[in-house]
């Protein structure tokens, strides 16, 4: 299906004009050219060999994009290899070589590479490495500058995790140059063995990483990280689930500018539903005066949808945290994706039972939705994104009759209405088991994994 019939350009159609020589005079008719309409281009493949789970990708919000991955493969031997890889988008949307920032033969002993950057291209890919004939796991990383030659460096001084069986790792970057990484394991206490425990480590600007900061969850807890973001003003927030079977508990810290140091949030914790089980999800977004918002979302027993009702927290620039009253959604919702443009407008949307649906706000006050797709498709993965413009957009992995695949569904806002949802070219009736989305050159970037013949491919799309 061409998108380029269901959205109209709205300023991101490659408008020419015809180059002529010798000075000499061009008519009306030949000069200027109809503007082409934005539609997403043919699917490329990122990853050329074998592909294994962990991917990422990150961008600057101008069009400058990372993605990092792990592939597998036999080389010429017939020996195993697991290799950590990341590549650059060039600014013309192809993609630079691949380049190993990681290699080894041992089984399962790297996890999925993480990238994050700043809106100067500017940041880290880290992951976590398993340390051969040891149990020790490490923090590697790699320092990225997209506005450099060669977009990554060397590879600095590992940091080795206090935890057993570290997992999950998170990183973000703040406006400073400083990086905060975090991730979850396992401790030992004079009490309790294996308690699940939140730690992280700020990295400083042109220096090494700092104490591992060590945040315990219930013995029972059910969920770990939700979100690590910077913030304009060089500060970290770091957000966790904790709970039981009964008592769920959604906790921040904030991470002051400069030094790093936790300092609880106001209005935030504790935040608890008896009843509910440690399951719950985060809806986050900025505004254009640099104010954060996050709705937490929590899933609810023995019911098919989480409630509809969330909990909006929301963050002034000067770093003051406010607890706003729960907010009734107009439609369930088992994930939520969240838009806000100024200081009151913007968009909630949700997937549910009611199927895929969109509310425009005011302030926090959803107003009547517009059902994009009917419950009767399964629909899972909802990825808010915005374009190079700004222009918010929603994607989603779609799947039909029998959980057959029907590809990547794509809808965005084009300053008068939600376009009708559409399969990406290339995607219809493909497997696919992952999704990730940036700003891109000229409009968005895609990327997916497919599931090819016996291997796993890493592809990605441009809309332009």
């Amino acid at each position: 299906m061409d998108l380029g019939l269901l959205a109209p350009a709205l300023g991101l159609g490659l408008g020419f004009l015809l180059a002529c020589g010798g000075g000499s005079a061009v008519s009306p008719v030949n000069s200027a050219q109809p503007a082409v309409p934005a539609t997403w281009q043919a699917p490329v493949d990122l990853a050329a060999s074998g592909y294994l789970s962990g991917a990422s990708l990150a961008g600057d919000g101008k069009g400058g994009a990372l993605a990092a991955w792990t592939r597998f493969g036999t080389d010429a031997s017939g020996a195993i290899y697991r290799e950590q890889v990341a590549a650059r988008l060039r600014a013309d949307g192809t993609w630079e070589p691949t380049q190993v920032l990681e290699s080894t033969n041992l089984t399962n002993s790297l996890q999925d590479p993480v990238v994050a950057l700043d809106a100067q291209g500017k940041g880290q890919v880290g992951w976590l490495s398993v340390l051969p004939r040891s149990s020790t796991t490490v923090l590697r990383r790699v320092p990225v500058d997209l506005a450099a030659a060669a977009a990554l460096g060397p590879q600095a001084s590992p940091l080795s995790l206090e935890l057993k069986s570290p997992s999950g790792l998170r990183l973000a970057v703040g406006s400073d140059g400083s990086a905060l990484a975090a991730w979850q394991g396992l401790r030992t206490t004079s009490l309790v063995t294996d308690f699940p425990t939140v730690q992280s480590a700020r990295l400083a600007p042109g220096a090494g990483w700092g104490v591992q900061t060590t945040y315990a969850l219930a013995p029972l807890a059910a969920q770990g990280i939700q979100v690590v973001t910077g913030d304009r003003l060089g500060g970290f927030l770091l957000e966790f689930g904790t709970g039981d079977d009964t008592v769920l508990e959604a906790q921040a810290v904030a991470l002051t500018p400069g030094t790093g140091t936790p300092v609880g949030v106001d209005g935030w914790q504790p935040l608890s539903q008896v009843g509910l089980p440690a399951v719950y999800q985060s809806a986050w977004d900025t505004d254009a005066q640099g104010n954060q918002e996050a709705w937490l979302l929590f899933a609810q027993g023995g019911v098919e949808d989480a409630q509809r009702q969330a909990w909006p927290r929301t963050r002034t620039a000067a770093g003051t945290w406010t607890a706003r009253d729960k907010v009734l959604l107009p439609l369930p919702a088992s994930s939520l994706a969240l838009f806000r443009e100024g200081s009151s407008g913007g968009w909630v949307a949700g997937l549910g039972s009611a199927g895929l649906w969109v509310a425009p706000l005011n302030g926090l006050t959803p107003g009547a939705p517009k059902t994009l797709l009917p419950p009767t498709t399964t629909t899972e993965v909802l990825v808010a994104v915005r374009d190079a413009t700004g222009r918010p957009a929603l994607l989603w992995i779609q799947r039909g009759v029998a959980g057959i695949g029907e590809g990547l569904g794509f809808s965005r806002w084009d300053g008068t209405a939600w376009t009708t949802p559409a399969i990406l070219p290339g995607t219809a009736g493909k497997g696919i088991q992952r999704l990730l989305t940036v700003a891109g050159p000229g409009g968005l970037l895609a990327a997916w994994v497919e599931v090819g013949d016996r291997v796993l491919l890493f592809r990605t799309a441009l809309w332009k």
